[in-house]
């Protein structure tokens, strides 16, 4: 005769006492461990931020330390349960389940895993400006998914960090240098050595350019009608990564531009401009086309 439900019930109640203690045992020991974890993860994200680490660094290996305790936690309870053969299967399944999770979010795992080599590769800070496929900013903040710059005409822009892998990235601010060089003409008969003193002596004379990699005023190319003079100096873009301008130098190189067409036309230095000539041809005789 079966048994009946209270007789089942009452099995069920004694097999659960006699399972309470180990049970709760188990799960203290999780909490524990867990605990640990948490607090290690804790006083390893202060120290990393005391040797500033990048953010994404941070947030990555406090996670694998955190997630670190909590697998160990729940081993340990498992094993405590004598439910260790479940472990196997939830491994298996877990597996399974990661690959399939995987083909359903290929980008965000793309993205994620680009977001951790950016972070230890460092190609770029916060408040680098870069430039990626067409896309010049500065650097506002970095995540372990995408990466935000502030364009020069205010726009933010979210780039997935596996753009960043993919494509090329020019960093402008890396070391501050960059060089600049603009070329313009004058007449043949112009001494060249003259216009290259002039121009010198006011380069080494204006701040926002270095002395050091040397600036240079060069003879490029010589035409019939005038002399092409190249002029190339350096800046250092450390004074003006503080400020909101992602346009770099190049105010600095209208400054300069503009004063040496200014010093041309103080020192009566011709710049000729481009000569068109026209000729107009008449026939004394009419010319017919005739029409096919």
């Amino acid at each position: 005769m079966g048994k009946s439900v209270s007789d089942a019930f009452s099995e069920f109640y004694f097999q659960l006492i006699g399972v309470f203690p180990t049970l709760l045992f188990a799960i203290l020991i999780f909490i524990i461990i867990a605990g640990l974890g948490h607090i290690g993860s804790r006083i390893w994200e202060r120290r990393l931020r005391k040797k500033k680490r990048e953010p994404i660094v941070q947030i990555f290996f406090v996670n694998v330390l955190r997630w670190f305790f909590y697998l160990l936690g729940l081993i340990t309870a498992l094993d405590i349960l004598g439910l260790s053969g479940v472990l196997g299967g939830l491994i298996a399944g877990a597996s399974i389940s990661a690959i399939i999770i995987g083909f359903a979010f290929k980008d965000i795992a793309e993205n994620f895993l680009s977001g951790i080599l950016l972070a230890f590769s460092k190609p770029f800070r916060l408040g680098d400006i870069v430039e990626v496929d067409k896309f010049r900013g500065r650097v506002r903040n970095i995540k372990t998914r995408t990466t935000t710059i502030r364009t020069g005409d205010g726009r933010e822009v979210i780039l997935p960090n596996a753009m960043l892998i993919k494509n090329p990235v020019t960093n402008f601010t890396k070391d501050g240098l960059m060089r600049y060089q603009f070329s313009f003409g004058v007449d043949t008969p112009t001494p060249t050595d003259r216009v290259r003193s002039i121009i010198m002596n006011y380069l080494f004379s204006e701040p926002d350019i270095l002395n050091e990699p040397r600036p240079n005023v060069n003879l490029v190319e010589i035409n019939s009608t005038d002399v092409t003079i190249r002029v190339a100096f350096w800046v250092n873009l450390f004074r003006e990564k503080k400020t909101n301008r992602v346009d770099l130098g190049e105010p600095i190189l209208n400054k300069v531009m503009d004063r040496v067409k200014e010093l041309m036309l103080e020192n009566n230095i011709n710049m000729p401009g481009q000569i068109i000539e026209l000729k107009s041809y008449r026939d004394t005789d009419p010319v017919f086309i005739k029409n096919v």
